[in-house]
């Protein structure tokens, strides 16, 4: 069976096992789909992307607003405030552009680049595989020195929101592009989340968005624990389904307030069937064995 993980897909893994098996596995499980929160975030990465590229704030308001198709909307997000928060978005960019520019890859701008990690698994009748898409590779004007950035949108009306991301492992683990591009020799690293926080809106309140931008810096260590922990959650999902046992993580229940949809019918497996999974044909411009890297970085450390 050919298991295709991506952050998002982790991320529901290590949140309830068996809702995975579910969303992931198993016949009958919900296509993908899109929510406001998913074309609000595509969205403003497209204008941000683009405004990097350009320094021009209207093509990056139409890269953003081409995006927003379908056009998904609940009271926190729609079309208006999506381009309201990337114009509010233009002024952290110039400040951002003053030391880093856009990395070139292969002369081209270092822009949504996928890779695919193989070989996680050790049980041959799975193949496990990771894939991720970088938003953009920047490189400092004066160091030299490289980072990841990854935009984000929030709706949490949070004062401090560096626990939401200073630990997140997303752009930890799409740092490995950075050796193909910096070269080997470049261990030292950042990680930069840029943040357009939408903030309160309702009859009485304005629109009031807060634009983040949060620097982590990281180490190669850093990158090998998160390869380490890849590996160690990929040989406890080949246990489940090794065994067929797949937990179900009571505190996953209730997320936000709202109850997970599988609630009340997570408990039947009478009717569990693995789902034929299509093969994976997307062409990654970066492919990499995760036993490989794990050695490269044991070797560098």
């Amino acid at each position: 069976m050919d298991i295709r993980l991506s952050h998002s897909a982790l991320d529901t893994f290590l949140t309830c096992e068996r809702m995975f098996q579910l969303d992931r596995l198993l016949e009958g499980a919900p296509d993908k789909q899109d929510y406001p929160a998913t074309i609000f975030g595509k969205a403003y990465g497209e204008g941000v992307s683009t405004y990097l590229l350009t320094q021009d704030p209207i093509a990056s308001l139409f890269a953003g607003w081409k995006v927003y198709y379908p056009i998904l909307e609940d009271d926190k997000r729609t079309e208006e405030i999506l381009l309201n928060l990337l114009l509010v978005s233009f002024p952290k960019l110039d400040d951002l552009l003053m030391d880093w520019e856009v990395a070139v890859f292969q002369k081209k701008p270092a822009v949504e680049l996928s890779f695919r990690l193989n070989n996680l698994g050790t049980n041959e009748k799975h193949n496990i595989y990771f894939v991720g898409y970088v938003d953009v590779v920047l490189k400092n004007r004066w160091s030299g020195r490289y980072a990841i950035l990854e935009n984000k949108t929030t709706g949490l009306g949070l004062h401090d929101i560096d626990p939401l991301y200073k630990n997140s492992g997303q752009a930890l683990g799409y740092s490995i592009v950075l050796d193909q591009i910096a070269g080997q020799e470049s261990s030292e690293y950042d990680v930069i989340y840029l943040v357009g926080q939408i903030g309160t809106r309702s009859e009485t309140a304005k629109f009031s968005p807060t634009i983040h931008v949060k620097t982590y810096p990281k180490t190669l260590q850093d990158r090998l624990n998160w390869f380490i922990s890849l590996g160690m959650d990929v040989s406890r999902l080949e246990q489940m389904l090794e065994l067929q046992v797949f937990p179900l993580r009571g505190k996953s229940c209730l997320q936000y307030m709202r109850p997970c949809k599988h609630f009340g019918v997570c408990t039947l497996q009478a009717l569990d069937r693995y789902k034929t999974i299509p093969e994976d044909t997307i062409e990654y411009q970066f492919i990499y064995s995760l036993p490989q890297l794990i050695e490269s970085h044991l070797e560098r450390s």
